[in-house]
């Protein structure tokens, strides 16, 4: 029974290790060679639960990493690039679907419309550009006359909106993170001393970078 949770726990392990190797685009863009990458590693790790030999399991992922990461690089050439993930398709241009490349992608009617409503165009008139990315999403670009209008539309002036980066989480704070604001920890406890907070009771307090002010989330004290 050990050695069952054991392996599982190596294996659930190594799978974390693969993915963070492999990257967050892994995850979040999924692209034909990423899909193709996570089903493998996920075949690959399985197969020890059913049999014990753990040590081909490994060679295997390690060697589908080493393949990934060589796509990944090559992906990066324009060439490749147009080999490995193809390149946007229009769907609609200027209020017009364009029956043509919805068959090409195999997209049905309904998909397209139901796809723009969920975005909040559930008029074709509305939409200036339907793109079918490599990733599998598809861009919407209204028309001008139906977006949203934008503090630049009004001309008014707006500084550079700054990261608020988190100094304390948990009641620990975090070096690394003050020093990306160019403060330090004799600012900080400055700060703590103003609000007469006690470091331990911060869960969470974030400043921003050329700001002075620091944001206290406390614990409800009982």
């Amino acid at each position: 029974m050990l050695t069952i949770i054991t392996k599982n726990i190596l294996l659930f392990t190594v799978g974390i290790i693969i993915m963070r190797i492999m990257g967050k685009s892994a995850i979040t863009q999924l692209t034909p060679y990423d899909l193709m990458a996570i089903v493998i590693i996920g075949t690959i790790i399985s197969e020890p639960l059913i049999n014990s030999k753990i040590k081909p399991t490994v060679i295997s992922l390690i060697s589908l990493t080493l393949f990934y990461i060589i796509y990944s690089k090559l992906s990066l050439n324009q060439l490749f690039n147009k080999f490995l993930l193809g390149e946007p398709t229009i769907l609609i241009k200027q209020g017009k679907i364009d029956e043509k490349n919805l068959k090409k992608e195999h997209i049905s009617l309904i998909q397209l419309i139901s796809i723009l409503r969920t975005n909040g165009y559930p008029k074709l008139d509305d939409v200036e550009y339907a793109i079918l990315e490599p990733t599998g999403e598809i861009s919407i670009i209204p028309k001008s006359s139906v977006r949203n209008v934008s503090i630049s539309d009004l001309n008014i002036p707006v500084e550079p909106e700054k990261l608020p980066i988190a100094v304390i989480i948990d009641g620990k704070v975090q070096k690394k993170n003050l020093k990306l604001i160019h403060k330090d920890e004799k600012w900080l406890n400055n700060k703590l001393k103003e609000e007469n907070v006690n470091l331990k009771d911060v869960i969470y307090a974030y400043s921003v970078e050329e700001r002075e002010e620091v944001y206290f989330d406390v614990k409800n004290k009982k």
